[in-house]
């Protein structure tokens, strides 16, 4: 797999880890008030509470400058390896079918350098001991890191640790506090949609649809039966690459590919192998001579006929297509090839000697050169003038692939589109091999969940995506995914550990709006998307996008959340108002599309709680505001903010969110940014919402909101500046002269009643339009 490609930002990932498959069992994620408390170590009585070390050298004692809060953590010393760590015995606590919250807090000694560590979990098995890094981060000795990763028990295991190493200061003194392990309420078993179309019969008139994915979703049926509902082509994530086919010279394990590709051959679905020639995940003996040197080039080629012979030969007819040779070119470089181990000791001659290799170990397979960012024209065009050359050498290369790991942001459908055509001329085959889209823009964001409005940018950018694939179905023959959910995709721990949502089924198997916007199916109609829900005075305003074939819709209330919800009315328009309110009531909606066909499942829940907005609140929160910019027809807006507790009792910040209010005058995707914060730029989030229905002086609104590492508010204490930019894609300009929350007489902080602050999702300030 490789590395996620992005815009400037982005651009320095391209030289990280690239074309691997990490089986997610484990995501970031806030522990709920609903989660069961399974063990908790404070530290407060003075003792280390059950850690030890695991190199059986480390100094680890309850100290009191190693407390995060009260009297005592823990202090972590006498570290000699990289690996060395505090080790805490989990076994008892955890069982298979379940899935659990690990909670730390991480902080090194003062003026110490910051540095990564590794929250990791070692789960044994009779036969294999697995070491799985939950989570990392930057600890520092400024603050406390909070270290927090959900994972899902998949098998038994005959022991689990949870462990703190840093890779990266093999004698790092460090801290450790308020550790937690906590069990996620049992949603009961995961059952997948039987009901809904396939894939790979949406597309069976266009191209092969596949997946990638991991030995570990063999083990729970219904991953098994989405993988084969869904998919007619899958990849092998990791188990046909060297590091596991070959980790000795000579010494083939074949255990994990075999078990893959049976199980894809069983299905009736076609395999591709990846990858056989790579940078990465290839032991280094590969390159080294008996005196460590490196190999020289006969040698170096000797091992690669052996090892594509092996392999290959072993799956000769059961894997119709080869990645050949993977991630092999540098767009900087003069020729366009990355100036790997393979290159240093042999020239452009391992990729000609690869695919010759791979023509004799199995004549019929089709052989592909495989790479990211082919949007680039740099790299496009490094890629086909490779691809040339070696057709005009008589190399036998019968496809390209095309990665496409992309973000919500970058690349544009055009650069996709233009790096496939590129190769027509070519008369190879095209695949598009590692299919996924980010929802970040770079490594500094993170959500907790899903923004509803990136659900529905995702979802347009997927359809746009598979109808340039169809429109040259004649070059594109296969479609594949990397991974077929949430629950199990490498973004999740690349290039930061943290939520993301990249493919088409969500971590319970159900379909996403992206699912249902490239299925388009005729029969019934797709969930609404694109939904608010607005509060008002008695009232609560409602709208949402056309659902392609949808004759009505039905909307749908409740009190609870996640329903049950009771039928509240049909309509045939795309929008409703709910009168029948009471005031200071919390209410969550659902819509659901119907037609002839039948009724489509229910939309992501909206809630919106009504009350009487004549009188705004008052309370012991103040936010404060200033205009950066008092231009009122320029291309930005630049509102600043400072939030103030008179109280007697800290805030934790991640409790707040502000709203901005303002007309967007015109239709446009809006860029939001955070300049500068002193509880952290990068603790801060904003999105765009557009009201259901227009209030004078506002279409939409700014809501900007804080993770948990933005810490709290003091009593009697400020949150310091929060400085927000934001500006359409076009860069075209807005009115604020009309702008509700808009005044550029305040260019010093003063309290404003027409900005509004919720805490945990409550109005306590302001007055919204």
């Amino acid at each position: 797999m490789s590395s996620m490609k992005k815009k400037p930002v982005l651009r320095v990932l391209q030289t990280l880890l690239a074309s691997f498959l990490i089986p997610l069992l484990f995501s970031p994620h806030p522990a709920h008030s609903e989660n069961i408390l399974l063990l908790q170590t404070d530290f407060e009585d003075g003792t280390v509470q059950g850690w030890t070390g695991r190199g059986g050298v480390e100094t680890l004692a309850a100290v009191a400058e190693a407390a995060r809060g009260g009297s005592y953590g823990l202090k972590v010393g006498g570290r000699k390896q990289s690996w060395h760590g505090p080790t805490l015995d989990v076994t008892a606590y955890m069982e298979p079918g379940q899935t659990y919250v690990f909670t730390g807090w991480i902080k090194l000694p003062q003026a110490a350098p910051s540095t990564t560590v590794h929250m990791t979990l070692q789960r044994k098995t009779p036969s294999t001991t697995y070491y799985e890094r939950i989570y990392f981060d930057t600890a520092t000795s400024n603050d406390w890191v909070r270290f927090q990763a959900q994972y899902k028990l998949l098998e038994a295991a005959d022991n689990l640790s949870v462990y703190f190493e840093a890779p990266n200061d093999s004698s790092l003194v460090f801290h450790v506090d308020d550790f937690r392990l906590e069990r996620l309420p049992d949603l009961g078993p995961i059952v997948i949609e039987e009901g809904i179309p396939s894939l790979k019969d949406v597309f069976a008139n266009d191209f092969l649809i596949g997946t990638s994915f991991s030995n570990s979703e063999l083990l729970a049926d219904a991953d098994r039966k989405l993988l084969a509902k869904h998919f007619n082509s899958t990849t092998p994530g990791n188990v046909l690459k060297w590091d596991s086919t070959e980790p000795r010279e000579g010494v083939f394990d074949f255990s994990g590919s075999d078990a893959a590709v049976q199980f894809a051959v069983g299905n009736g679905q076609q395999v591709r192998g990846h990858t056989l020639v790579w940078h990465s995940q290839t032991p280094d003996w590969v390159f080294r001579d008996a005196s460590g040197n490196l190999a020289g080039k006969e040698l170096l080629f000797q091992r690669m006929k052996t090892h594509i012979n092996a392999v290959m030969g072993r799956y000769k007819g059961q894997i119709y297509a080869w990645d050949v040779v993977n991630e092999v070119l540098d767009a900087s470089q003069p020729d366009g090839l990355r100036r790997s181990l393979w290159y240093q000791i042999a020239g452009e001659e391992f990729i000609e000697k690869a695919f010759l290799f791979a023509r004799e170990a199995d004549p019929d397979a089709v052989l592909f050169i495989n790479d990211y960012n082919t949007h680039e024209s740099g790299k496009s065009q490094a890629m086909y003038d490779l691809v040339k050359r070696l057709i005009a050498k008589g190399i036998p290369i019968d496809g390209v692939g095309h990665q496409t790991h992309v973000s919500l942001y970058y690349p544009t459908i055009q650069e996709i589109e233009s790096s496939i055509v590129k190769f027509a001329d070519l008369g190879v085959e095209t695949h598009i091999t590692e299919l996924d889209m980010s929802v970040y823009y770079d490594s500094s964001q993170r959500y907790d969940t899903f923004p509803e409005e990136l659900k529905q940018n995702q979802a347009s950018l997927y359809k746009q995506l598979f109808e340039v694939f169809k429109r040259h179905k004649n070059l594109v023959t296969s479609v594949t995914l990397w991974g077929k959910d949430d629950g199990n995709t490498w973004l999740r721990t690349f290039p930061v550990a943290r939520n993301n949502w990249p493919l088409l089924f969500n971590e319970r198997l159900q379909s996403k709006q992206a699912y249902w916007a490239i299925v388009n199916a005729s029969a019934v109609p797709a969930p609404p998307t694109g939904l608010t829900a607005t509060a008002g005075n008695g009232r609560v305003d409602l709208s949402w996008s056309t659902s392609t074939n949808a004759s009505s819709y039905k909307v749908k209330r409740s009190t609870t959340s996640g329903g049950p919800y009771t039928p509240l009315a049909a309509v045939s328009g795309t929008s409703y108002s709910d009168t029948s309110v009471t005031n200071g009531t919390t209410y969550h909606y659902a819509i659901s599309a119907v037609n002839a066909a039948g009724e489509s499942g229910n939309s992501a829940q909206l809630s919106a709680t009504p009350r009487d907005t004549s009188t705004p609140p008052s309370g012991n929160l103040v936010l404060q505001y200033r205009a950066a910019d008092i231009l009122v027809g320029d291309n930005g807006l630049k509102p600043h903010f400072k939030i103030k507790n008179n109280g007697g009792e800290p805030v934790g910040m991640s409790e707040l969110s502000i709203r901005y209010w303002f007309t967007m005058d015109g239709e446009k995707p809006l860029a939001i940014y955070c300049d500068y914060a002193r509880v952290g730029n990068s603790n801060v989030t904003g999105k765009l919402v557009k009201m259901g229905m227009g209030k004078t002086g506002a279409d939409h609104y700014l809501e900007i909101a804080f993770n948990s590492a933005a810490g709290s508010i003091p009593a009697v204490g400020d949150s310091g500046e929060i400085q927000i930019r934001g500006h359409k894609a076009d860069w075209s300009n807005f009115d604020e002269s009309n702008d509700y929350s808009f005044d550029p007489s305040k260019t010093s902080f003063t309290n404003w009643e027409r900005v509004t602050l919720y805490r945990n999702g409550q109005l306590i300030w302001g007055s919204e339009p």
